[in-house]
């Protein structure tokens, strides 16, 4: 299974062109995670406002940009754990800020953005405990790149109970297909499990 799908087949090709371009520059992959932020939740701000086409264009070049700055940090070699952390940590920020976002835009959308918020956050909180515990889990539908262009396309098209809908499903099945990984792997690393297979 490829990971993270809509990333390598729609973001990574225009994020490497412009990764590409900003190499010779002075400027950051900090600097870009932060442009990042801000486009992201300058979209959330317009959903809130009904202004589902700027902002779904804002969220689609916010997450754009936030693919960037990990292809610039390859090409420069200017990675940094404190860096990583920063992008991981805005990216938490910017999920929830698009979807509660569309959901202020209507009352009627709280309850399915409520689930859809919860949905996306443990997703994103199961891996980030699996990598924090030796192993990772990537695997599953419903990763950052795909609930993105769930609501970029869900806003301006009038189906935004659909697209926090779609979310909210596709990451709940994804923290518990994480979950799933992730515990086979842990358990494959403690080492009776390894005796096990030694001896066979």
């Amino acid at each position: 299974m490829v990971s993270y799908p809509v990333t390598r087949y729609l973001y990574r090709p225009v994020s490497t062109r412009a990764a590409k371009a900003l190499a010779s520059t002075p400027i950051t992959p900090g600097h870009v995670t932060l442009v990042s932020a801000l486009l992201s939740t300058g979209g959330a701000v317009a959903f809130g406002y009904r202004s589902y086409w700027l902002g779904a264009a804002l969220c689609l070049l916010g997450i754009i940009t936030d693919c960037i700055d990990g292809d610039l940090s390859r090409l420069t070699g200017r990675s940094s754990t404190a860096g990583a952390f920063l992008d991981s940590v805005l990216d938490r920020w910017t999920d929830a800020a698009m979807i509660l976002g569309l959901a202020y835009a209507n009352p009627r959308y709280w309850t399915v953005g409520a689930a859809a918020l919860t949905a996306s956050l443990l997703t994103s909180y199961t891996r980030a405990r699996a990598q924090s515990l030796g192993v990772d889990c990537p695997d599953g539908i419903g990763g950052r790149d795909m609930r993105v262009l769930l609501l970029v396309v869900a806003a301006p098209t009038g189906l935004v109970g659909l697209g926090l809908w779609a979310v909210a499903v596709t990451g709940a099945l994804t923290a518990i297909h994480r979950m799933v990984v992730a515990t086979r792997r842990l358990r494959a690393l403690e080492p009776s499990n390894r005796g096990d297979r030694a001896a066979a």
